[in-house]
């Protein structure tokens, strides 16, 4: 697998490497703010990633750590100045919550995406005009609605790339809750039996005969960052907006929700069930 290149990985993967680099050497952010004169609020927005990494406070916290070796420090230079190139996604941090924004651009670069949706269809699987009907039911505003859509469509740009893997599980509800007229709900079916068949999309229906599965409460996207199975970011949605864990803050979360989406994944239509399924879905409607 390869990873496409995002600025935000980039700048994830330096932040893991300084803070890795601090817990060796038993340091606490307070120790180390205090040795180089700084305020312990400062470093824990550095290591956060809730405020940009210069150059110089880089440099300085390498050679705190005796980080020295020449071709290390250039390697993590190289990391800090890709994690500062700007992003196809950079153009909606004027509507969009900056959380959001950076797990665009973790989405973007995932080498494998694992999602399990419980209301609607995904939005990498969605049809413009499946979007502009949910969107319609927030805001009139027609803006609005186009921005929204050409998001979704910029996000799937991914699903053209062969190299990356994408598993989705739908809960039978959303096959069965139209949001769109009758026509636009037919167009959204066959969009589905037709990813379907795509080599790098594997697609299921986990359906209601499969009775509780533990695990199925919330509706979540799982991020594959690298080769490395334990390099995930979790997006859990929640009824008053997403919450998003980090492979720092939110590696044993992650790991859990592996561990549920293959539960999921196990109670499920096979992905050789799913499309007949999709398809006995689009003659009711079309009776």
């Amino acid at each position: 697998m390869t990873r496409a290149h995002s600025p935000v990985v980039s700048q994830r993967r330096v932040l893991a490497e300084i803070r890795e680099a601090r817990e060796a050497l038993q340091l606490t952010q307070k120790d180390v703010a205090e040795a180089l004169d700084w305020s312990t609020s400062k470093l824990i927005r550095i290591e956060n990633g809730t405020v940009g990494l210069s150059i110089t406070d880089l440099k300085a916290l390498l050679l705190h750590y005796g980080i020295t070796d020449r071709d290390r420090v250039e390697t993590y230079v190289a990391m800090a100045k890709a994690g500062r190139e700007p992003g196809w996604w950079d153009q909606f941090k004027r509507t969009s919550s900056p959380e959001f924004v950076k797990f665009l651009g973790l989405e973007s670069a995932a080498v494998i995406l694992r999602q399990y949706q419980l209301h609607l269809v995904p939005g990498l699987l969605q049809v413009p005009e499946y979007t502009r009907s949910l969107t319609a039911q927030v805001t009139g505003d027609a803006e609005v609605q186009e921005r929204r859509i050409r998001l979704r469509t910029q996000r799937q740009a991914r699903l053209e790339d062969p190299e990356l893997e994408h598993f989705f599980i739908l809960d039978e509800s959303v096959l069965h809750r139209r949001v769109t007229d009758g026509e636009s709900w037919g167009t959204q079916l066959r969009h589905l039996r037709e990813v379907a068949e795509r080599p790098n999309v594997t697609l299921q229906v986990l359906p209601f005969k499969a009775g509780w599965v533990e695990g199925m409460q919330s509706s979540f996207e799982l991020l594959q960052l690298s080769e490395q199975t334990n390099d995930l970011f979790l997006n859990l949605e929640q009824p008053d907006g997403d919450v998003f864990f980090d492979d720092v803050i939110g590696a044993e979360k992650a790991a859990q929700f592996i561990r549920i989406f293959y539960r999921l994944e196990d109670a499920a239509l096979s992905p050789e069930e799913t499309p007949d399924f999709i398809d006995k879905m689009l003659h009711r409607l079309e009776d």
